[in-house]
């Protein structure tokens, strides 16, 4: 495993975000507060989601504003006559990343056509989709399954959540909406570890993207545990989340945040917990991140690209076949960090006297 340290350079690539749809674009919201905001992003609706979106977002209201009604192709014909404000929004970026939610008309229709139009841009294209509940009806998970299909002929890599995985165990009593909400704050840890991943030095930027390109069907799972060890349970807890086996997988994306007290020894047992799960032949590239607020709370993220992208509800959660690959690619664990610790809450000011 290379020597842990820290790389001062950043990379200089132009990342570009863009929301598709009322789920896609409320993702942006989350992640607007959580990225740089030097990053670009895009918010695309043809409903009221774009009223909504946050300062510094640009928003693309399509239609008349009151939907699709559900219909993808109807999405589609829509949006042709505003494919070139697309294209004048993705010029010149490197990386292109969709968020989206599947099963509607916007999202079901839009993401696999814009994916096609960064693709072509010459831009690595990651989408990052949910997954309709069960219980929302045949009718919308199978549009949501063409959908992804379709993603996955489109984009470089689909990073997908299904929205049923954060309704078991402990948060079945939850509220619907924050099952909703847990969605989000997954994608946008995805994301967010994606970007700090592109934004370290060229070297590891490079390596990076090798590893996502044409990487085909992805997933995220993540963990939070606080104590002795917190690094590896979080590893083990964020694996628990799913009975899906992902050996085989073809790179993993390993973003660590803890409080002030992170340490870089941390950082090496969760990664060397995350190797227990995934084996030895998977590329891994690693970042940490020192947030004051979280106090001894450690939070791991892993985006796992390349697996099996043949999934239904029937068959899901089996084991896991590697996609084929367009080159041999040596394992290998590329290590960065965020160059200062980051408050996310204002000093607390004690009594004096």
């Amino acid at each position: 495993m290379m020597k842990l340290k820290e790389l001062p350079k950043v990379a200089t690539i132009e990342i570009k975000i863009i929301g598709i749809g009322g789920a896609g674009c409320s993702s942006l919201n989350r992640l607007s507060e959580t990225v740089s905001s030097e990053v670009p992003m895009l918010g695309i609706d043809t409903g009221s989601a774009t009223a909504h979106l946050n300062d510094g977002v640009e928003a693309l209201s399509i239609g008349n504003g009151f939907g699709s009604g559900g219909d993808p192709e109807a999405a589609v014909d829509l949006f042709s006559e505003y494919e070139s404000r697309l294209i004048e929004f993705i010029d010149g970026a490197d990386v292109v990343i969709l968020l989206a939610g599947l099963g509607r008309g916007t999202g079901s229709g839009l993401a696999p056509e814009i994916a096609r139009l960064t693709r072509d841009s010459g831009a690595l294209t990651i989408a990052a989709v949910n997954m309709p509940f069960e219980f929302e009806g045949r009718l919308r998970n199978q549009s949501a399954t063409r959908a992804r299909e379709l993603l996955e002929s489109s984009a470089d890599a689909v990073i997908t959540m299904c929205n049923d995985d954060l309704v078991v165990g402990d948060t079945m009593s939850g509220s619907l909406n924050a099952a909703l909400q847990n969605s989000d704050m997954s994608i946008t840890a995805a994301v967010h570890a994606i970007t700090l991943a592109l934004e370290s030095s060229p070297e590891r930027s490079e390596s990076v993207q090798v590893s996502l390109t044409n990487a085909g069907a992805s997933a995220v799972v993540s963990g939070v545990f606080t104590g002795l060890h917190a690094g590896s349970n979080a590893v083990q807890q964020a694996f628990a989340s799913t009975s899906n086996n992902f050996v085989g997988a073809r790179s993993a994306v390993v973003h660590v945040e803890g409080g002030i007290g992170l340490s870089l020894g941390q950082v090496a047992e969760a990664v060397a917990k995350v190797r227990e799960e995934i084996g030895l032949d998977t590329a891994v590239h690693v970042s940490s991140e020192r947030l004051i607020g979280m106090g001894r709370e450690m939070k791991v993220t892993i985006v796992l690209a390349g697996i099996d992208s043949g999934l239904t509800r029937e068959e899901k959660f089996t084991s896991i076949i590697p996609v084929r690959r367009e080159a041999t690619i040596t394992p290998l664990e590329s290590v960065f960090d965020t160059p200062a610790p980051r408050r996310t809450r204002g000093p607390v000011l004690l009594p004096t006297g």
